[in-house]
């Protein structure tokens, strides 16, 4: 998508990647279980040096998305119609934020182009563009409207996640000009297609924005290694060590792991661990090796 945008581009001209982060903030449960929902801006342009340095602003708030309302209390029979206007109140706010980038607000190429003040003092003809949208897989389902547990990227079905697919059988990417059609539509027939594919009813803002809607998740480090290959690994070694009748030598040797530097004791074998978080994970990561390694 940035590729196209960029070979339309004339002489002088500064296109300018939108990234924008988004994550659900657990505040207190002290006070009626106050949550936030805060969504963060900032632009590719920015070398790496500058958005790590938190003096330089280079990230900044845009928006505090509604939180839904909680749903213990609501009948069956009014859920899915709860659930329907969460979504709509949802799309409202974002359409307030994207409406700059939408292809209603900006029908023609000119009309997406802005004459902006850079930090050096000069004037630049830019065009934004939404490049990347950061956030955990939840967050993803309810901004892409898209049902809970199903991938971003394509059609697969929920109970084929996971599962190799052979190259010629490759599951059709998630159409958004298909999705928008449908939605306009509002009928029987379109709404059934929807739900066939996974795909939630009703307005969505980012099937108005020119974007490749299953090209906004980026993969970020923490969910992609510690809490994702690294808690699958983990998995594997508990059942080859099981299988192979070492469970018992493998948690006497995690037990055993000194509290060196900033590692804290072990005071629960492998299996005794009920929960882990990010931090456990990355730390567990600097020792697993050895701790398997001695095991066999």
């Amino acid at each position: 998508m940035l590729i196209n945008d960029q070979s339309t581009l004339r002489v002088g001209d500064t296109l300018v990647p939108l990234i924008f982060i988004s994550d659900g903030t657990h505040l207190s449960n002290f006070g009626g279980d106050e949550t936030e929902w805060p969504v963060y801006m900032t632009i590719g342009n920015l070398s790496s040096k500058s958005h790590q340095m938190p003096s330089t602003h280079s990230i900044t708030m845009v928006v505090l998305l509604p939180i839904p309302i909680k749903n213990h209390n609501i009948p069956p029979k009014r859920l899915d119609e709860q659930q329907r206007a969460n979504r709509e109140v949802l799309n409202e706010v974002l359409w307030w934020v994207l409406q700059p980038l939408t292809i209603k607000h900006n029908p023609s190429t000119e009309s997406g182009y802005y004459n902006v003040l850079c930090a050096d003092g000069n004037n630049r003809h830019w065009k934004p563009v939404l490049a990347a949208w950061l956030a955990d897989c939840p967050p993803y389902s309810h901004l892409h409207h898209v049902e809970q547990h199903v991938c971003f990227w394509c059609e697969c079905p929920r109970n084929q996640l996971g599962d190799r697919v052979p190259p010629d059988q490759q599951h059709p990417r998630q159409d958004d000009n298909l999705y928008r059609t449908l939605s306009d539509a509002s009928s029987k027939a379109a709404n059934a297609e929807l739900s066939l594919r996974q795909v939630h009813q009703r307005f969505n803002v980012f099937q108005q924005v020119p974007c490749i809607m299953s090209d906004l998740p980026k993969p970020e480090l923490l969910h992609t290694m510690p809490i994702g290959m690294l808690d699958h690994l983990q998995k594997w070694i508990f059942h080859f060590m099981k299988t192979h009748k070492l469970l018992d030598k493998y948690n006497a040797i995690w037990l055993s792991v000194p509290a060196y530097h900033d590692l804290t004791p072990k005071n629960e074998s492998y299996e005794e661990v009920s929960q882990w978080n990010g931090t456990d994970m990355k730390e567990m990561s600097r020792y697993l090796l050895g701790v398997v390694t001695l095991s066999l």
